[in-house]
């Protein structure tokens, strides 16, 4: 009994270290500031 909680607890910390460095570096690979730059809304004063 004692082995299945170490292989369950084993298997969601190892799914949630894998969850975490897929966020982190999916985080570090995107621009955030991208869509500022590229997609700038212009204001309606020039109309």
């Amino acid at each position: 009994m004692a082995l299945m909680w170490a292989i369950t607890i084993g298997f969601i910390v190892s799914l949630g270290l894998v969850g975490y460095m897929l966020v982190h570096f999916l985080k570090g690979a995107m621009d955030t500031r991208d869509s500022k730059t590229v997609d700038r809304i212009e204001s309606d004063t020039k109309e």
